[in-house]
């Protein structure tokens, strides 16, 4: 793992920043999630594929943590960190976690144990294809009670049956990383094709649109397994931490964003000849929006570089994880709801960008577990109950 130093940090997000300004205005994500799109994204689908195909090619978002002999540059998770950070300010609806980060992450480990592996990998690294992660059956967090779907052998070939639902991304993927229950009753790690015919996904009514979830139905779909040294359990959980404190490094920087909106907007806005920004009530809350902000961001960094092995507690990712996770989420859900007050009226219309990054704020907060369920694994973990 090679580590990023201060320069290059600042210029992967000077990169990543520019395309998403230049290719993910609030209007263009509109179009994306809700809308007709006009110049080559899916309307509607929650996917820019311009903005993803210029992000994986002309940056190497997908790439940064895969090492050089797949092309790649070989970063770790704070890389990944400084990507997030820039694509949630941006509320840029791009398959980031779900694929770069969790389905490459499982791929990655597996890869040197399972035949054509590279090559899918190269792939998702191009952008050419991307994938999502059905680890457990509800989409909350790993527990292997949770493994609904069953993988059986036939011959060579495996095959998996199963409903998965809450699959982040899954309905924009083309390979499914899925996790089941094997004919010995242990979870393995397969690989589906999501063109398969026993393949069924059904995109999901969802609050952020930018967050495309699905429920994805496997019927006697073929399947390659995944074969690595090591526990299945700690494999998942590993990776899966990876995921937690890059989400929680997006929603730094979508937090970063509101609180940069609700201040201009307090700036320029006047109410009985004054700025509304002037009123101690508004002051108040831009306060604690800085403060909360702070607090996200020392805990995502703290998950980020347990996570690469550059702090002297390295050994402690898991429950760093879940603090980033819950910590975040809480700091973003405040921040969004501040905004809204903040902006009055215009708050709760459509027209104004405050409601983008509220739907965002709270679908957030459910991914891969709840903040109530984090701060009950945090203290498990950090054996304080």
């Amino acid at each position: 793992m090679t580590a990023l130093a201060d320069d290059e940090r600042q210029e992967l997000a000077q990169s990543v920043r520019a395309a998403c300004e230049r290719m993910a205005s609030e209007d263009r994500v509109r179009a994306i999630a809700y809308g007709e799109a006009g110049d080559g994204g899916d309307g509607g689908s929650g996917f820019d594929t311009v903005l993803w195909d210029a992000l994986c090619n002309q940056v190497g978002v997908a790439a940064i943590a895969l090492p050089e002999k797949l092309g790649g540059a070989g970063y770790g998770a704070s890389a990944l960190g400084v990507v997030a950070h820039e694509l949630g300010r941006a509320l840029a609806p791009v398959p980031f976690v779900s694929s770069a980060v969790l389905a490459t992450g499982l791929l990655l480990e597996l890869a040197a144990h399972t035949p054509d592996s590279d090559k899918r990998l190269v792939g998702l690294a191009e952008g050419r294809r991307t994938a999502a992660a059905m680890l457990t059956g509800d989409g909350g967090l790993w527990r292997r009670n949770a493994v609904t779907l069953n993988a059986t052998r036939s011959g060579e070939q495996w095959c998996v049956d199963g409903v998965a639902r809450h699959v982040l991304g899954g309905s924009v993927a083309d390979d499914l990383v899925v996790i089941a229950n094997a004919e010995d009753g242990e979870p393995a790690v397969f690989v589906v094709d999501s063109a398969d015919d026993g393949v069924a996904t059904e995109p999901e009514q969802v609050l952020d649109r930018t967050r495309p979830l699905a429920t994805v139905t496997l019927s006697a779909a073929r399947a390659v397994r995944l074969s690595g040294a090591g526990p299945i359990d700690e494999l998942i959980q590993r990776n899966l931490n990876v995921a937690l404190a890059v989400l929680a490094a997006e929603q730094v920087g979508t937090c970063e964003r509101v609180l940069e909106i609700a201040t201009d907007y307090a700036r320029t806005r006047e109410q009985f000849g004054r700025p509304v920004g002037s009123f101690q009530a508004i002051k108040h809350k831009c306060a604690d929006m800085l403060v909360d902000l702070e607090w996200a961001r020392s805990a995502s960094q703290a998950a980020l570089q347990a996570l690469d092995g550059t702090d002297s507690d390295a050994g402690e990712a898991d429950w760093r994880a879940s603090m980033a996770k819950a910590v975040c989420s809480e700091a973003l859900r405040n921040a969004v709801h501040a905004n809204v007050q903040i902006h009055g009226g215009i708050g709760f219309t459509w027209e104004d960008s405050a409601h983008l990054y509220l739907r965002r704020a709270r679908t957030d907060e459910v991914l891969f577990g709840t903040p109530g369920q984090h701060w009950d694994r945090l203290a498990t973990l950090a054996k304080l109950v």
